[in-house]
């Protein structure tokens, strides 16, 4: 019987130094104590001093953009607004934990190479916490960045945490559709055979 070899010619599989696995789990983090930061802090300001200005509104830049203090009790488009609290409340609040959870479930899958991939999930973390916990406190969520264009369109007035969700998404719809598209290696045209010039013509 022939000695199987003790030490196997096949390459092993690199494994990523345990640096790259601590900074995976640290942006995160970070990045969602960023969001929510910045995202109650506005909240708080729209609270405590937009809502008590006259007309519960400030205009930031004229026909455009204008800071106006919105309780918002569904979702984007006013979306469910009007149902029963009874209904809405859980309702909002399971889809929030389902969200986060499978957010969590994605971000567990990554290689610790896919930083856009990170950060794009991160975003979306941190916006759907900030949302989360204004569900929590008040049943509704405050919105108060209002974008329009003169009286022709006017989007629907959304929060930080909307921006956060909005950027991470399109982050990921880069990484995912975009991306692989321009890795994709060319191929270059093929070499005519002796005898034959470009056009396959002897």
């Amino acid at each position: 019987m022939d000695p199987s070899p003790s030490h196997s010619n096949e390459p092993r599989p690199k494994t990523p130094p345990l640096n790259a696995w601590r900074g995976k789990w640290l942006a995160l983090p970070i990045i969602v104590l960023i969001c929510c930061g910045v995202d109650q802090w506005s909240k708080h300001w729209a609270q405590h001093d937009l809502q008590h200005r006259p007309g519960r509104r400030v205009t930031v830049v004229d026909g455009y953009l204008a800071m106006s203090y919105v309780r918002n009790p569904g979702a984007a488009w006013g979306f469910l607004a009007r149902t029963h609290e009874d209904f809405r409340r859980p309702f909002f609040i399971g889809i929030s934990l389902v969200a986060m959870f499978f957010i969590l479930y994605l971000f567990r899958r990554l290689e610790p190479g896919q930083r856009m991939m990170m950060i794009a999930l991160s975003l979306v973390m941190g916006g759907a916490v900030g949302n989360f916990i204004d569900r929590l406190r008040y049943n509704y969520v405050v919105d108060f960045i209002d974008f329009h264009i003169r009286r022709s369109f006017k989007w629907p007035t959304f929060n930080v945490a909307d921006i956060a969700i909005t950027v991470g998404v399109v982050l990921l719809f880069f990484e995912m559709f975009v991306l692989p598209r321009l890795r994709r290696p060319r191929t270059p045209p093929a070499e005519p055979e002796a005898g034959q010039d470009r056009d396959g013509q002897p």
